[in-house]
């Protein structure tokens, strides 16, 4: 590969990386409000066994998206690895 093409994949892995920040502070941001739904209506629920049921409900509900946080974590860090692998071999390249 030439310099060029590592320079311009580098860049798209850069693009890569930007993009799931974003996702992630969408989730981050996603998991506030359904938090904030849920205390709602653990709030206003009417009996201990419904107040138990929406509490595992919010448990569940936060831990899949916590999930996907970690998810686009990994990806991240994977482009990372990539970034620096492909700087690695730019340093070879003529």
């Amino acid at each position: 590969m030439s310099k060029a093409s590592l320079k311009a994949s580098i860049e798209v892995k850069k693009a890569d990386i930007a993009r799931y920040r974003t996702e992630i502070a969408k989730l981050r941001s996603r998991k506030s409000e359904m938090s904030a739904r849920f205390s709602a209506r653990i709030k206003n629920a009417s009996t201990a066994s419904s107040k138990a049921s929406i509490r595992n409900e919010k448990v569940s509900a936060c831990g899949y998206i916590d999930s996907q946080i970690r998810a686009n974590q990994g990806y991240i860090a994977q482009k990372q690895r990539d970034i620096a692998s492909l700087r690695e071999r730019m340093k070879y390249e003529k």
